[in-house]
Protein backbone atom coordinates (compact mmCIF):
# COMPACT_ATOMS: atom_id res chain seq x y z
CA UNK A 1 0.00 0.00 0.00
CA UNK A 2 2.55 2.52 0.92
CA UNK A 3 4.28 1.84 -2.47
CA UNK A 4 1.15 2.15 -4.46
CA UNK A 5 0.60 5.97 -2.55
CA UNK A 6 4.21 6.97 -3.54
CA UNK A 7 3.99 6.02 -7.20
CA UNK A 8 0.71 7.87 -6.96
CA UNK A 9 1.95 10.70 -5.11
CA UNK A 10 4.91 10.91 -7.88
CA UNK A 11 2.96 10.34 -11.25
CA UNK A 12 0.95 13.69 -9.67
CA UNK A 13 3.59 15.56 -9.06
CA UNK A 14 4.83 14.73 -12.26
CA UNK A 15 1.65 15.43 -14.07
CA UNK A 16 1.65 19.02 -12.10
CA UNK A 17 5.14 20.46 -12.96
CA UNK A 18 4.72 18.83 -16.83
CA UNK A 19 4.58 22.89 -17.28
CA UNK A 20 8.10 23.61 -15.92
CA UNK A 21 10.07 20.70 -17.54
CA UNK A 22 8.23 22.00 -21.68
CA UNK A 23 9.61 25.36 -19.90
CA UNK A 24 13.15 24.12 -19.86
CA UNK A 25 12.79 22.70 -23.46
CA UNK A 26 15.10 24.45 -26.21
CA UNK A 27 12.89 25.97 -28.36
CA UNK A 28 13.22 25.51 -32.22
CA UNK A 29 14.60 28.49 -34.09
CA UNK A 30 12.11 30.62 -36.56
CA UNK A 31 12.48 30.81 -40.08
CA UNK A 32 13.33 33.78 -41.43
CA UNK A 33 12.15 35.01 -44.94
CA UNK A 34 14.09 36.13 -47.32
CA UNK A 35 13.44 40.14 -47.69
CA UNK A 36 13.74 40.73 -51.44
CA UNK A 37 11.16 38.16 -51.66
CA UNK A 38 9.21 37.88 -49.04
CA UNK A 39 5.59 39.46 -48.90
CA UNK A 40 4.22 41.57 -45.94
CA UNK A 41 2.32 38.89 -44.63
CA UNK A 42 5.35 36.55 -44.62
CA UNK A 43 7.11 39.34 -42.55
CA UNK A 44 4.67 39.70 -40.32
CA UNK A 45 4.12 36.06 -39.69
CA UNK A 46 7.98 36.10 -39.18
CA UNK A 47 7.93 38.55 -36.34
CA UNK A 48 5.56 37.12 -34.79
CA UNK A 49 7.64 33.98 -34.74
CA UNK A 50 10.56 35.65 -34.16
CA UNK A 51 8.85 37.55 -30.95
CA UNK A 52 7.79 34.57 -29.70
CA UNK A 53 11.21 32.88 -29.58
CA UNK A 54 12.86 35.52 -27.75
CA UNK A 55 10.37 34.93 -25.26
CA UNK A 56 10.82 31.43 -24.94
CA UNK A 57 14.64 31.19 -25.27
CA UNK A 58 14.82 33.53 -22.15
CA UNK A 59 12.21 31.39 -20.21
CA UNK A 60 14.80 28.61 -21.18
CA UNK A 61 17.76 30.52 -20.00
CA UNK A 62 15.79 30.89 -16.77
CA UNK A 63 15.46 27.29 -16.76
CA UNK A 64 18.63 26.43 -14.94
CA UNK A 65 20.85 25.91 -17.86
CA UNK A 66 24.84 25.37 -17.20
CA UNK A 67 26.24 29.11 -17.82
CA UNK A 68 28.09 28.19 -21.16
CA UNK A 69 24.18 26.86 -22.70
CA UNK A 70 22.97 29.93 -21.44
CA UNK A 71 25.70 31.82 -23.48
CA UNK A 72 25.16 30.02 -26.55
CA UNK A 73 21.40 30.20 -26.49
CA UNK A 74 22.17 34.03 -26.05
CA UNK A 75 24.08 34.55 -28.76
CA UNK A 76 21.65 32.72 -30.90
CA UNK A 77 18.44 34.51 -30.04
CA UNK A 78 20.53 37.53 -30.98
CA UNK A 79 21.45 36.55 -34.15
CA UNK A 80 18.39 35.11 -34.99
CA UNK A 81 16.78 38.86 -33.75
CA UNK A 82 19.57 40.28 -35.89
CA UNK A 83 18.99 38.00 -38.53
CA UNK A 84 15.49 39.48 -38.98
CA UNK A 85 15.88 43.09 -38.48
CA UNK A 86 18.15 42.75 -41.51
CA UNK A 87 16.38 40.70 -43.87
CA UNK A 88 12.91 43.28 -42.73
CA UNK A 89 15.52 46.56 -44.17
CA UNK A 90 16.30 45.13 -46.90
CA UNK A 91 12.22 43.92 -47.66
CA UNK A 92 11.61 47.60 -46.83
CA UNK A 93 13.70 49.12 -49.27
CA UNK A 94 12.09 47.12 -52.05
CA UNK A 95 9.15 49.10 -50.90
Amino acid sequence: MKTKLIAVTLFASVLAHGTAFAACAKPDEPDVPKGDSASGADMLKAKKAVETYVADIQKYMACGIASAEQDRAQKKMQDIANAFNEQLRIYKAKS
